[in-house]
């Protein structure tokens, strides 16, 4: 696995930075790669030179090899292009997949039913309806045990539902089709016109759906129930027998197909090519299906150019007047556009009457949402995030934008409250009775060589106290703030598997998400988190870095981040969408030993050097409490306490926070009258004695003046 992987980037993707002489992700990188891939919109901050051109073309570039546009707006297809879904009743929606099949061969896919409901599972020629088996150019197999083709459905088979997997068999050398259902053949279903031989009418594996999801295999992944032989999975096929579909070929009429699904915006001809050059390098992987990108800057022939984009183009990379020009002209249709990516918006903003009106020329031109009913995703670069032009922009044309700046001063939204609670070992002696239990959290096993001697104030034991109490603190938080969704952070993979492992022992449903866990596993674990199917998301900062999910009301750091900057960003998952958000941080009272593998195997199963580091060996003494210390003068505030009960202060007057919903505006004092009303009575009373007290002490003093 490539540096670049960490943050989400597909394999194919992290074999081509290598091509750049990219070794490692920048800080800039780092930060928006996952940003952008997470789907929302995204304002980046960086110095010049920083990586901030990777850090929109990777994302933008991956977006466009996991895109499955040749669908019906209502079907929702998942980030590994494997997975699909409508939750729509009584509404058929259908999707085609890139790569079709012709001349000879013999192929299969599987299809597994994840949720009840109706489908249809088949093949499809390119310009066929994607409501399978209603036309003559495709062939359907559905859950009610039917097939179907030209409108006339057979029965076939027996019917089929959640967990069943139907396989789909394509025999092109005898022109035959047919299906079966968990490894159970049924016999051949149709024989094939010799039309579909042709490459121009090559198969594509098909569904459609309503009101379920299906998850694919084309063979990347071992089948449930292999085919028989002489078959091989649609994935084999060799390139000779693949079509891939373009735009323009199917048969949807939503959108003009000639338009791009991204447009970048450059100020200058040499970032044009710069940034096109960069796309091209990472196009050359992704051919499965290919993506097309075309550079439109000054100086090139522009005939050649409105021919190339008649053809189809995938990324359009240009300046801003050349792109507006293109558009005016209609030679550049935006219907379909998904992305739009500006950099150097400073640059262009402060140019008001020419790049900056461009812009506004733009953006009125397209439209509230792409063909596909998805809401574009803008991207913007900037040298500064800190002008008011970029502030104007992001409250006119996004929605709520995550806002990356490596430049800025760190600062916590008024959305987000944010806590501290103490774990100490020594004064809560409860982990020595808790370690005994089966359902305590397992440990590290950095103190499996050390002597524990239990009640005393000794570094080793007091330090095992302390891993063993955050668990028994978290679930104590989770029920006394009746949490219903949380993101808890973890340092390490090990420290999230054993705390997912922890929580479902103490029936609390969590799931893990980190660099060691398969793309598919941590796109399952995210979308199970965003659609409320699992409560507590458990995660390494990488992991979690650009995660979008709005309404996440808590936060929990199981241990304080080691750089500073990184807690404003855990903290910034809740609190957003003008939504309140909690963070509680649990902090040592004691120094803790933990794991910082400098050996060969990076942490692997090999290592058990719970030595020192300056003595050679793979832990450190964690300092939580220095480090709280760095967090508070870095935001320039001191972080609230709260006690093991976590009753939370809060700052607004009347109190009433509900974590997760939208801020109340102002505070509300009816409800505060009566209990202050006794309070206000003695201030007036206690006012009222004090004017008295003076006045007779004026009295006096008068009184003396006259004597003397």
């Amino acid at each position: 696995m490539t540096a670049f992987e960490e943050f989400g980037v597909i394999p194919q993707l992290g074999e081509a930075v290598s091509l750049l002489h990219w070794e490692f992700p920048t800080p800039i990188q780092s930060e928006a790669i996952p940003a952008i891939l997470g789907g929302g919109d995204v304002l980046i901050a960086a110095e010049t030179g920083s990586g901030k051109t990777g850090a929109f073309c990777l994302p933008v570039a991956q977006k466009f090899a996991l895109n499955m546009a040749d669908r019906d707006a209502g079907l929702s297809i998942g980030p590994d292009g494997l997975s699909c879904e409508s939750r729509v009743a009584k509404s058929w929606f259908g999707s085609r997949c890139h790569a079709g099949l012709h001349t000879r061969g013999k192929y299969y896919y599987e299809v597994k039913i994840a949720r009840d409901g109706l489908c249809r599972i088949g093949w499809s020629a390119p310009t066929a309806s994607l409501n399978i088996g209603t036309d003559d150019k495709s062939f359907g197999f559905g859950g009610t045990g039917k097939k179907s083709n030209s409108r006339k459905f057979d029965d076939y088979g027996t019917s089929f539902t959640t967990n069943d997997v139907i396989g789909c068999y394509l025999d092109l050398d005898n022109l035959e089709m047919w299906w079966s259902k968990n490894g159970e053949e049924f016999p051949r279903a149709y024989n094939l016109p010799k039309v579909f031989a042709d490459p121009s009418m090559a198969l594509h594996p098909a569904v459609l759906v309503q009101n379920s999801s299906l998850k694919v295999n084309f063979g990347d992944s071992p089948f449930d129930f292999p085919p028989k032989k002489g078959f091989v999975g649609v994935s084999s096929a060799s390139k000779e027998c693949i079509n891939w579909w373009k735009p323009g070929v199917a048969s949807s009429e939503a959108a003009d197909q000639r338009s791009p699904l991204c447009v970048i915006l450059e100020p200058t001809r040499e970032l044009v090519e710069q940034t096109h050059n960069n796309l091209i390098t990472f196009a050359k992987k992704l051919e499965n299906p290919p993506v097309r990108c075309v550079s439109v800057a000054a100086g090139v022939n522009m005939a050649k150019m409105v021919a190339t984009l008649n053809e189809g183009a995938d990324i359009v990379t240009g300046t801003p007047s050349r792109i507006v020009d293109l558009v005016q002209s209609r030679q550049l249709s935006l219907s379909a556009l998904q992305f739009l990516v500006i950099d150097e918006a400073d640059q262009f903003l402060m140019d008001k009457g020419g790049a900056a009106k461009l812009i506004d020329t733009l953006f009125n031109n397209l439209p509230l949402l792409a063909s596909d009913g998805s809401r574009r995703q803008v991207i913007v670069c900037s040298a500064t995030l800190h002008n008011m032009e970029i502030d104007r922009f992001a409250d006119r044309y996004m929605s709520f934008p995550q806002w990356i700046d490596l430049k800025g001063m760190d600062s916590v939204a008024e959305t987000v409250h944010h806590v501290v609670c103490y774990v100490d070992a020594f004064s809560d002696k409860q982990w020595i009775r808790i370690r005994h239990q089966p359902n305590h959290l397992e440990d590290d096993h950095i103190h499996d060589k050390d002597e524990i001697r239990c009640g005393t104030d000794e570094k080793n034991t007091l330090s095992l106290g302390t891993k063993i109490l955050k668990g028994v603190y978290v679930l104590q938080a989770i029920k006394a703030l009746e949490m219903d969704k949380a993101m808890i952070f973890c340092r390490t993979k090990q420290q999230c598997d054993q705390m997912e492992a922890y929580m479902k022992m103490n029936n609390v449903d969590a799931i893990c998400l980190h660099g060691d866990r398969s793309p598919e596993e941590r796109s399952k674990s995210l979308h199970a988190f965003k659609n409320d199917q699992v409560r507590f998301l458990i995660c390494t900062d990488v992991a979690a870095r650009g995660i979008d999910v709005h309404g996440v009301p808590f936060v929990i750091n199981v241990t304080l981040p080691d750089e500073k900057s990184m807690y404003v960003h855990r903290i910034g998952r809740v609190g957003r969408a003008e939504r309140m958000g909690l963070s509680i941080s649990l902090v040592s009272s004691h120094e803790e030993k933990v794991w910082f593998h400098k050996c060969r195997s990076r942490g692997g199963v090999a290592c058990s050097d719970t030595r020192d580091l300056a003595k050679g060996g793979c832990s450190i003494w964690y300092n939580e409490k220095k480090l709280l210390s760095e967090i508070e003068e870095h935001l320039g505030a001191t972080i609230a306490e709260v006690d093991t009960d976590f009753r939370v202060p809060v700052d607004e007057f009347d109190g009433k926070i509900v974590y997760g919903s939208r801020r109340t505006e102002g505070a509300t004092f009816a409800g505060h009258a009566p209990e202050l009303a006794t309070a206000v009575a003695q201030l007036a009373d206690l006012e009222t004695s004090m004017q008295l007290e003076y006045l007779r002490n004026v009295s006096s003093l008068h009184s003396g003046m006259k004597v003397l």
